[in-house]
């Protein structure tokens, strides 16, 4: 009897097909353009003004980047997923327009608008429920994060909220790494461009309420703040779309002539006392084209040492601690980038800085 010949199956990865897959999602193309994207404010001018004359990157996405744009996706799409299964969501992705006069228009879509009054906590019950038995061989396979979380949410909610109506709130989400939320968590507060963008939402649709969510990627530990429009985040919004107003219709016939002055690419953040690369600068598209680095990689390097060092020798200052002749090289070097140096040092002596000892450690 013939014997039929078996078929061997070929080698594949997952990893690769995963990768390509992310390699090869479309970027959006530039295309100039006189408004301000909403995640744009507050950020680096000339980069942005770059962007809006639709000038060729000198650094595209890399895969590194790509591949934290997918994560940030995915966290989002997670809280969604909860957010719709309770019940609590109202609108998702609202395209939002802001035209202050003789200013650019400023343009943008928010996340979730979630809470409110007249929520239906049993019909929510009831379709997540459907969901499970309609779904129940691709859903019951989803971690079981997803389900407690959208049960334990629906218990506590209905508990709390029956009789007293949610707050609506304008919800943006960003996923963040382990050290930032860290970092968060030690100030308090969140980082310092994100309340601009929850703003523009707030503005655009006549709302007083937002929450800004964070989750740590590495732990799924989530931080919240609340942004209000006061006067002084009004105030610092109208001036960035003023000076970005100003900047697009000075550009003349050629732009590149006329851009604005390059950001620094180091930082002294006050409420944090300590330094830090730009981000703006780091992420740029044009970080070659503006700066001189060949690729993320060299910029990264040069600053490696020295951030850590400025910060390890600053808190020493602050403390009253002996200053070594080691350590008076650094403070040189520090001075050159930021003469300020000796008010820093005052000031985070004034604020008693550094003091608990659960601050110490070095600096990433």
């Amino acid at each position: 009897m013939k014997q039929k010949a078996k078929l061997l199956g070929m080698d594949w990865r997952f990893d690769s097909i995963m990768n390509e897959a992310i390699r090869s999602l479309p970027e959006r193309p530039l295309v100039k353009r006189e408004h301000i994207w909403a995640s744009e404010i507050q950020g680096d001018f000339c980069s942005r003004y770059l962007r809006m004359h639709a000038h060729t990157p000198s650094n595209p996405p890399n895969d590194r980047s790509r591949r934290k744009f997918v994560s940030g996706h995915c966290f989002e799409w997670i809280i969604q997923l909860i957010l719709t299964l309770t019940g609590l969501i109202r609108e998702k992705q609202l395209h939002g327009t802001v035209e202050l006069p003789g200013l650019l228009r400023v343009t943008g879509k928010l996340d979730f608008i979630a809470g409110g009054a007249n929520i239906d906590w049993e019909k929510a019950k009831h379709e997540v429920e459907t969901i499970k038995k309609l779904f129940a061989t691709s859903i019951g396979d989803m971690p079981p994060i997803v389900f407690h979380s959208i049960e334990r949410i629906l218990f506590r909610m209905e508990q709390m909220f029956t009789r007293v109506p949610l707050k609506e709130y304008i919800i943006e989400c960003k996923s963040v790494s382990a050290f930032v939320s860290d970092l968060m968590e030690k100030t308090g507060k969140p980082r310092p461009k994100h309340p601009f963008q929850i703003l523009h939402y707030e503005i655009a649709n006549k709302m007083n309420d937002g929450q800004l969510l964070y989750i740590n990627k590495d732990s799924f530990m989530c931080h919240q703040f609340e942004v209000t429009p006061t006067k002084q985040l009004l105030k610092e919004y109208k001036t960035d779309v003023a000076q970005m107003t100003e900047y697009i219709k000075g550009s003349g016939k050629n732009y590149l002539k006329n851009m604005p002055p390059k950001a620094p690419e180091i930082l002294f953040y006050d409420e944090e006392f300590r330094f830090a690369k730009n981000t703006d600068v780091e992420y740029s598209n044009y970080l070659t084209f503006l700066y001189g680095y060949k690729d993320f990689e060299e910029f990264n390097y040069k600053w490696k040492y020295k951030i850590p060092a400025w910060n390890r020798v600053f808190k020493r200052c602050v403390k009253g601690e002996n200053i070594t002749p080691a350590n008076t090289v650094i403070i040189k070097d520090a001075v050159a980038n930021f003469p300020q140096w000796d008010k820093y040092v005052a000031k985070a002596k004034a604020a008693g800085a550094f003091q608990k000892p659960e601050e110490e450690g070095e600096d990433e």
